[in-house]
């Protein structure tokens, strides 16, 4: 993992922002500002997701955007976190800013475990799409549900030996 001082920024470093319970991501493209995905905050967060009855699914939108690091940290932690260096390459320089030209002010689908700000970063620093945040959540509800699931076992074979005792 690449960690340099905030001071020492160079373009497609990837920004982790503490944002308490969660943390948000941007990517560095220089002279002070930030490229990221972005979801409304509530209530206005309504109108960028639908509901598809038929399937039952939500499906959410993100937008794109570009400002200045500090108005994106508003006073909150964050550190240069290239935390994926160790395992891919990082692109060029200009193959991150042609990406970001591309996209900037871009609608797309957000999805909190499959397309959210840190798969955003990572694919333009990268070429892909990862999230250590989901990835670790989902890990931790399966891990729960395997819990949950052990204990249902273990109480149903311990019914199902109290049933036969009873029944001899």
């Amino acid at each position: 993992m690449q960690t340099r001082s905030p001071t020492t920024m160079e373009i497609g470093d990837m920004i982790e922002l503490n944002r308490g319970q969660y943390k948000h991501w941007a990517l560095y493209i220089g002279h002070g500002k930030v490229i990221q995905l972005v979801t409304p905050d509530r209530p206005s967060k309504v109108a960028f997701c639908s509901f598809s009855s038929s399937s039952g699914s939500v499906a959410c939108k993100g937008t794109i955007t570009i400002e200045t690091l500090q108005d994106v940290t508003a006073g909150n932690p964050y550190k240069i976190n290239n935390y994926l260096d160790d395992q891919y390459k990082p692109r060029r320089t200009d193959v991150i800013m042609g990406d970001v030209d591309k996209m900037r002010g871009s609608t797309i689908k957000y999805n909190l475990l499959g397309n959210n700000c840190e798969h955003f970063v990572t694919f333009l620093r990268y070429g892909k799409s990862e999230s250590k945040q989901a990835d670790d959540f989902l890990n931790n509800v399966l891990a729960g549900t395997a819990g949950v699931l052990g204990v249902l076992t273990a109480v149903a074979a311990s019914t199902a030996n109290a049933a036969n005792t009873l029944s001899k």
